[in-house]
């Protein structure tokens, strides 16, 4: 069997100065005539239009024995590359790297910041590809930290990926990072703080990011890699990405400054290394294999990110990082601002997760809440329901996270999930029909019910509030379901 071809990339930063960095690409033409080269429009996770080629500020090509090419651009993101008979050609293009967001590329004299998608240009003809990666950086930079596995040779900031697919799906970080280690369940787990960390307590962050780990692996009943990288990097802005076997996360140096932001900033990072679950592995059968020239479009959103959120902020309370008013707070906070957003009542749910292209939001978040609602939001107020629904048929003896265990283990593969089977394996694992209350709950913009979930936990609204509060005299069963949801240290 022969071995597929490779796509070689060097990726040079020689002038951070310049905030810019030179990628060749080597590809082989396999006798072809042209070559069609494409760059991303998309990233997985980040459901926005980012058209990536706007970054590239010039492109050339010339064969493996330097003679030049002729280079067509007969659409934003794609060139047409004659190849003259030769066997490889290789192209060069330079990159703007000034944006701070997940989805963009960062390189100013202290790190580089690059991710997939805003890097790599690629072949748009069918066939099977490996892809080498080679970093040049400058002298003073000790080393890079991402997702991809190390090259065979073993030479610093060299990387292979077996496909398209994992190459894109794994940013990479360089300069001179600080890194914190642990091992859960066989998995080893780096935490990489990278940029202005002055004030990042990182001992206390990496020994409490295991702590979640071992959670999430509970709930999910063991971790699906060998390794995972937290690549933090501590800069202005906010926002998170998940890969398969690493994050993306711009964070604040002084996260862990006060209680409640340190809290703050646990679930949000126990949010990212959730998805490797819920979203990388268990998916809308919409979001997968991709095509990274058309954006993928899916009303399940709500499962993907707002369970993310509920099971994140549960796998930090069993942690032992929250309390129970922590995350009945947390409820009661989101909860008030459903109520009052007067989209919810315009919007259902699954309208909201499949028109995240064209809304005014930023891939979900920063919704017009007078026009529409957030599928975070609602969605992580109907897994919370969802989980009591199903707590209550079986008396306690199932849960939500059993729901995600088994359809994680039915769906977890290349196919995905569709909308109906995630509703037919709820009904199954509680025991009732739920698709009246999935219609109601998701599919259309009826009020949400709130009062069989806090009567089954022994909760209760104070007056004339969302605030959420155990109820003054529960019952025995009461209380020890309020204690099977949210264990007390």
């Amino acid at each position: 069997m022969l071995a597929a071809p490779t796509v070689y990339y060097t990726v040079t930063v020689a002038s951070p100065a310049d905030q810019t960095a030179v990628v060749d690409a080597t590809f082989s033409t396999d006798g072809r005539r042209a070559l069609d080269l494409m760059m991303p429009i998309w990233s997985p996770g980040f459901y926005k239009i980012e058209n990536y080629a706007t970054r590239i500020v010039s492109l050339t090509a010339k064969s493996a024995t330097g003679a030049p090419l002729a280079v067509e651009h007969p659409a934003d993101n794609r060139w047409h590359i004659s190849t003259a008979g030769a066997s490889a050609v290789v192209v060069s293009y330079r990159l703007t790297c000034r944006e701070r967001s997940v989805t963009t590329n960062w390189v100013d004299a202290d790190y580089a910041v690059l991710t997939g998608p805003a890097t790599f240009i690629n072949d748009t003809s069918p066939g099977t590809r490996s892809y080498d990666v080679q970093l040049e950086l400058p002298a003073s930079w000790r080393r890079s930290m991402t997702g991809l596995a190390g090259a065979p040779d073993g030479r610093p900031n060299h990387y292979v990926a077996p496909d398209y697919d994992t190459l894109v799906d794994s940013p990479i970080v360089a300069g001179n990072p600080a890194v914190q280690e642990f091992d859960v369940r066989g998995a080893h787990h780096t935490v990489v703080e990278i940029g202005n960390v002055d004030g990042f307590d990182a001992p206390r962050a990496a020994a409490d990011l295991q702590k979640i780990v071992e959670a999430q692996a509970a709930l999910w009943g063991g971790l699906p890699f060998k390794t995972y990288a937290f690549l933090l990097v501590f800069r202005p802005g906010g926002g998170g990405l998940e890969h398969e076997n690493s994050m993306l996360a711009t964070t604040r140096a002084n996260a862990t400054a006060t209680p409640e932001a340190y809290l703050t900033w646990l679930n949000f990072i126990s949010h990212e290394y959730c998805h490797a679950f819920n979203v990388k592995r268990l998916r809308p059968v919409e979001l997968g294999p991709f095509d990274y020239e058309r954006e993928p479009h899916t009303t399940g959103l709500w499962i993907s990110e707002g369970f993310t959120s509920y099971l994140a902020e549960l796998a930090v309370q069993r942690a032992g990082l929250a309390t129970r008013n922590d995350v009945l707070h947390s409820l009661s906070t989101k909860i008030d601002q459903l109520q009052h957003t007067p989209g919810r009542l315009r919007q259902t749910l699954e309208q909201s997760s499949a028109d995240v292209w064209t809304s005014e939001s930023i891939s979900g978040v920063n919704t017009n809440r007078d026009t529409s609602v957030s599928y975070y939001l609602k969605g992580e107020i109907v897994g919370f329901l969802l989980d009591a629904k199903i707590r209550r048929a079986t008396n306690g003896a199932k849960t939500l996270d059993d729901l995600m265990r088994v359809a994680l283990g039915r769906f977890g593969g290349e196919h995905g999930f569709t909308a109906d089977q995630f509703r037919r394996t709820a009904s199954e694992v509680s025991g009732v029909d739920l698709a009246p209350w999935f219609a109601s709950a998701t599919a259309s913009t009826d009020e949400l019910n709130y009062a069989d979930a806090l009567d089954w936990f022994g909760l209760r609204f104070a007056p004339n509030t969302f605030t959420i509060e155990p109820l003054p005299e529960p019952s025995r069963e009461q209380g020890s379901q309020l204690s099977a949801w949210l264990p007390q240290p």
